[in-house]
């Protein structure tokens, strides 16, 4: 029988401001327990001049995270919301999404663009709808700090766009994943 070494499991507190951290390190405790298997991937985005290891899927018990989302306060719900916007189900992460964007902690930033690049367009359509409230002066600096990321990023959309939504968004621009990148890209020329 062959079997593969066991390996450490991924740090998600990584994916947040290192103040953070502890507040981040309770809220896993909680949402992890049961979890359906171990986080996969990371994503890096530099916030603030410090780099973040965002996981790029978790796989909490939806309903304990769902509580963990009910029973939170203030920053502690927008850390429980955050992962939430990681979770492999496409409901969790729109429902987690909902919580934080009406924030403005540059920290959130990378968890609410990155779903743009997915294939719900119903998340993609929230992000497009929130990217254009932004205030370019926090948009400018984010996009200048992570252009790898950005570029990715925009290969996503586009392969998203073409498998899926093509039909739906014959011209690519229309795509909101497409509109999110553009308005980056503009608040990023005109600084």
């Amino acid at each position: 029988m062959l079997t593969r070494p066991r390996q450490a499991r991924p740090d998600e507190s990584l994916g947040f401001p290192s103040a953070l951290r502890p507040s981040v390190r309770a809220a896993i405790a909680v949402v992890a327990q049961d979890e359906l298997a171990p986080p996969h991937g990371t994503f890096d985005v530099n916030v603030d001049g410090a780099t973040m290891h965002i996981p790029y899927r978790l796989y909490y018990d939806p309903a304990r995270l769902r509580r963990a989302l009910d029973d939170a306060q203030g920053a502690e719900r927008r850390i429980v919301a955050c992962l939430g916007t990681r979770h492999v189900d496409g409901h969790v992460r729109q429902a987690c999404l909902a919580q934080i964007l009406d924030s403005d902690e540059a920290w959130l930033m990378p968890y609410i663009v990155q779903l743009s690049g997915e294939y719900v367009i119903e998340i993609v359509e929230d992000v497009a709808r929130w990217i254009v409230t932004r205030d370019a002066s926090t948009l400018a600096p984010f996009a200048r700090a992570n252009p790898a990321w950005l570029a990715t990023l925009a290969r996503r959309v586009t392969s998203y766009w073409n498998c899926y939504h093509r039909r739906v968004f014959p011209d690519r621009a229309d795509y909101p994943g497409t509109r999110v990148l553009s308005h980056f890209r503009s608040d990023v020329t005109r600084r």
